[in-house]
């Protein structure tokens, strides 16, 4: 107890920053949907599966070693299979790495130069995002931070006690990703380098410990050579091709996304530069350990050049390998160049203003601007699958082209679908022209930049035999319901409303953003919701209203986020958009009102508001 509370007392700005480090990572971390990668780990790390066919299954599916995934189902046998175990190992391990930037940015510079490494670390958006990811970069950020924070003990302390826990932490990074090979073989130049400049008998020790620690490296390193085997017979890759903007975009995916933060760190990195270039010839080769400037530029440089040159012209001479997590091994090398330049400025005052300016932009541009803990940023793969679990009463075929991770929701211990697998939508309406008597109610969902389309000829078929009574246009994923359009009920009763009016019964708000009558087809599309309420629950219908009798129009619900934040409101209203298509042939003559009638069973309110469009036929 007395040695937590002396460390506490002796580090009381960095318990603060790990504090704070920790909330960001945890709050509302099963707010987003899991997402395709996150679906693939928790498929292939299933506790139902044994460890074997988690290596198979990391064989066949994963490009990462072996030991995340494993330790993952070890982990849910204990706290359960969840999302949130998944992810709360992401977030433990992102605030390790907050604590280990400190560290290791005061054993590289200094103790002040690891506070603000660990203070911008905490804060950061990238950060953030991949402590709250289903993924091993996490783990990989930490244990890049351990190795290097390791290597510089045994650069400053050549011991077999150190060499011992260097050749352990490099054995776990190379357990983490197959990228980190490209970190060894940096550490390894300066260990080289390192070696040249110790005196003749240290450097016999040197050599007898560091081939300690790669005999540990290479026996820790053993159980993934068939898998990286595997992935050195890959010979494509999904990653686009490097543009001239591909560098400064995931910089920016560092740093922030926002253009006063980036000044803000071009500066410290401008000053950093300077500064080292400024820096005093040294007296003696060996008086590199003692100089802390030359020696965290040597650090540093050898950290992150060997790996982007190894990226950048495998990038542009064979597969792209440009991709902000595929990178994550450079970012905290990038975040210590910061912490070291903030505590290189000689003015307390100035440096205290500067970070304190800095980390507020982060904060804000994250929280506010980005809007990080309110909204979608991944894809809706959770949501677009609990409509189908609330709706498909029936167990209705639900097709999709992507069964393998849908199944995750649709197919497991609590619920059963019969989830078939189809290449898009059109190739099931195509059956169905084809063959007449296949044409019955379906769902349709989909996700990861398949969007909803149809071709004129299939769209004009579901036009025909379809209405779509449920739907889901969340980001990057939705469903569909689509049932036979002679079953569809078209009178709706309004007598409830008495003689009708304008307005009636409860009040709501309403746009009618597009109405257009051309060729027999009525197109309309808006949003409407009750004040003072999620819309979450609420059902819009359009009606044509003749002699105080409604008929109702087949529409769709729409995702309407931006009707939220437009208003500015405290309540969900992404439920409040809707849209129609219908075709007028078939309406019996007459003169009717366009009428928006909304229905909320939750809160046992509903409205009908009569527009000023009118259809006469």
């Amino acid at each position: 107890m007395d040695k937590v509370l002396n460390f506490i007392k002796e580090n009381k700005f960095l318990v603060v920053i790990l504090l704070v480090a920790t909330i960001l990572r945890f709050y509302k971390i099963n707010l987003q949907s899991l997402w395709m990668d996150e679906i693939y780990t928790m498929n292939v790390s299933n506790p139902a599966n044994s460890y074997g066919t988690i290596i198979t299954e990391v064989n066949n599916r994963e490009g990462f070693p072996y030991f995340y995934f494993l330790l993952l189902k070890t982990l849910y046998t204990v706290f359960g299979y969840s999302p949130i175990v998944s992810r709360g190992l992401s977030a433990v391990l992102g605030v390790l790495s907050v604590y280990i930037i400190a560290r290791l940015g005061e054993k590289m510079f200094s103790k002040q130069a690891g506070i603000f490494a660990a203070l911008i670390l905490a804060f950061s958006e990238y950060a953030i995002y991949i402590s709250q990811d289903a993924r091993p970069y996490t783990f990989y950020l930490f244990c890049i931070l351990l190795t290097y924070y390791y290597l510089i003990k045994y650069l400053k302390d050549v011991s077999k006690t150190n060499a011992i826990k260097y050749g352990l932490s490099l054995g776990l990074l190379l357990n983490v990703n197959f990228f980190a090979a490209i970190n060894v073989v940096s550490q390894g130049f300066l260990l080289v380098l390192f070696c040249f400049i110790l005196d003749a008998e240290k450097r016999k020790t040197f050599i007898k410990y560091t081939l300690l620690t790669i005999i540990i490296t290479f026996i820790l390193f053993t159980p993934n050579i068939y898998k990286l085997v595997l992935l050195s017979r890959i010979e494509s890759f999904w990653i686009p091709a490097p543009t001239t903007e591909t560098i400064s975009l995931i910089l920016k995916e560092f740093l922030g996304n926002s253009e006063i933060t980036l000044f803000l760190f071009l500066s410290i990195f401008i000053f950093f530069m300077i500064t080292i270039f400024n820096t005093n010839k040294l007296e003696k080769t060996k008086d590199i350990f003692n100089d802390k400037k030359t020696f965290s530029f040597l650090i540093l440089a050898s950290w992150t050049f060997l790996y982007f040159i190894v990226i950048f012209l495998k990038s542009y001479t064979q597969t792209s390998l440009f991709l902000a997590r595929y990178l994550t091994s450079l970012f905290p090398a990038i975040i210590l160049i910061f912490g070291i330049g903030l505590a290189m400025i000689k003015n307390n005052a100035i440096k205290t203003t500067f970070a304190s300016i800095l980390v507020i932009f982060i904060f804000f541009n994250h929280t506010i601007v980005r809007g990080y803990y309110r909204g979608p940023n991944k894809t809706q793969f959770r949501e677009a699958s609990q409509l189908i679990i609330d709706k498909n009463k029936n167990n209705e075929t639900v097709y999709t082209s992507l069964k393998y991770w849908f199944d995750y929701y649709l197919n497991n211990n609590n619920v059963k679908f019969n989830v078939v697998e189809k290449p898009n939508l059109e190739t099931i309406i195509n059956e169905m022209i084809a063959n007449p008597s296949t044409t019955k109610p379906f769902w349709y969902t989909d996700a990861h930049g398949r969007p909803f389309q149809l071709s004129e000829n299939a769209q004009q078929f579901v036009n025909s035999n379809f209405y779509i009574d449920e739907n889901f246009d969340g980001f990057d994923a939705w469903t569909k319901h689509f049932i036979l359009l002679k079953d569809v009920k078209k009178d709706v009763d309004v007598s409830k409303f008495g003689t009708l009016k304008d307005f009636n019964g409860t009040p709501f708000k309403f746009n009618l953003e597009v109405f257009e009558n051309t060729n027999y087809v009525l197109t309309a599309s808006g949003w409407a919701y009750f004040d003072e309420q999620d819309a979450t629950e609420s059902k819009i219908d359009l009606v044509l209203i003749k002699d105080g009798v409604a008929i109702k129009i087949p529409s769709q619900k729409v995702n309407r986020p931006d009707v939220t934040s437009y208003f500015k409101s405290s309540f969900n209203l992404s439920n409040s958009g809707f849209t129609a298509s219908f075709n007028l042939k078939d309406l019996p003559s007459g003169n009717y009102r366009l009428g928006i009638l909304i229905v909320d069973k939750t809160t046992n309110k509903s409205g009908l508001n009569l527009t000023d469009k009118t259809i006469i036929k």
